[in-house]
């Protein structure tokens, strides 16, 4: 399925009366789904995901001790094995916490928000090492203002980029020379960035840019300190350990960046009056992957509804998804499902595309300025 990236509204013309009737019908579905008790979290779903977690840290902590070396080597004549299957299982804790966070931070993992709060905190500052209370308050923007901007700058906070433009729509919006001369490379840089620094930076991001201070931030951040202090003493190559799971964590940051990245983009005034679910729809993309590899995904292969129904517990993902395309269908709404290898292509591919682009519209890619 294709789609317009114009900066029209979709709610021109004749189409006024479908968009219409898709909201209607949108918003049907979600009190069919209270009446069904979706929106209901369970205890033996939260401990099983937690159970997943708790034994990915302990295989790494086990693959450490059993590969330990008897002597000493240098990093050069390391076995592989000493640090892959560590550092991959030590990644995957990352990942699944991660989802977890995410959930507890949408307040869908127990009944109640003080306890999602400390789960956040629990999944995300000190297992995970990025802040739980940041993400939350970036992430209520993020649905609220779903790639959007205005004069002013990006108005979807996790998808505002420092280092790169994401669409053509966006390029006004950024006057540095840095930005300028990157963009002719960010085909090119994109991947390197997420995988060498994406770890680094979005742990060092979410302490130094939290909004208001909190005192559980930096205890958090302690014990996340303290916990991998444990974690990499049962190994002789911490570095190369934590490098082979910063990696493993990149594999999330595509995963979250995917769902959206090369989708349409809209002035905030056109995306958000009158046609909330449909500019959800338009926004957004599941990714295709096989039952068994669900867990992987956290629920992000399940992304529409993720983005209609926010407060939802992703384990009702699967039996409401299927309404929700047939929903799509009815109305002649895309409803894209990618494969994630095709995706990364695409967001490779796009970033070409706006290069290009850019590229087009000025003499230099230093002395180019957008007025």
């Amino acid at each position: 399925a294709t789609q317009s990236s114009s900066s029209s509204s979709p709610t021109d013309g004749k189409e006024l009366f479908e968009l219409e009737a898709f909201e209607k019908e949108t918003h049907e579905l979600y009190q069919q789904f209270v009446k069904a008790g979706y929106f209901k979290p369970t205890l033996f779903w939260l401990i099983h995901k937690t159970a997943l977690v708790l034994l990915l840290l302990s295989l790494s902590i086990l693959c450490m001790k059993l590969s330990a070396p008897q002597s000493t080597t240098t990093m050069d004549t390391a076995p592989i094995l000493y640090v892959l299957l560590p550092g991959t299982f030590l990644g995957l804790f990352w990942h699944q916490s991660g989802f977890l966070m995410h959930d507890a931070e949408h307040h869908n993992l127990v009944g109640n928000e003080r306890l999602n709060d400390i789960l956040g905190w629990m999944y995300g500052t000190v297992f995970l090492g990025v802040n739980g209370a940041w993400w939350r308050e970036e992430h209520r923007e993020h649905h609220a203002m779903l790639n959007t901007f205005d004069d002013e700058g990006t108005k979807d906070p996790q998808l505002r980029e420092d280092v790169w433009i994401q669409h053509k729509n966006l390029i006004p919006l950024y006057g540095q020379e840095l930005i300028h001369f990157l963009c002719n490379f960010q085909h090119i840089l994109f991947l390197p960035i997420i995988f060498i620094a994406g770890r680094i930076g979005i742990v060092i991001d979410s302490t130094l840019t939290e909004r208001k201070f909190r005192p559980w931030t930096i205890f958090g951040n302690v014990l996340h300190i303290v916990l991998h202090y444990y974690i990499l003493s049962h190994t002789s190559y911490p570095i190369q350990v934590y490098i082979v799971a910063s990696f493993q964590q990149a594999i999330l940051s595509l995963q979250l960046l995917g769902n959206h990245y090369t989708k349409a983009w809209n002035p905030v005034h056109v995306a958000t009056e009158g046609n909330y679910c449909f500019w959800q729809i338009l926004c957004t993309q599941d990714f295709a992957c096989q039952t068994w590899a669900q867990w992987y995904y956290g629920g992000l292969n399940f992304h529409y509804t993720h983005h209609l129904f926010p407060t939802m517990p992703r384990e009702h993902f699967h039996i409401v998804t299927p309404h929700v395309q047939k929903l799509c269908e009815k109305h002649g709404v895309p409803f894209v499902e990618i494969g994630f290898i095709d995706c990364v292509v695409g967001m490779v591919t796009n970033f070409n595309d706006v290069r290009k682009d850019f590229a087009n519209h000025g003499s230099g890619s230093l002395a180019l300025m957008y007025t």
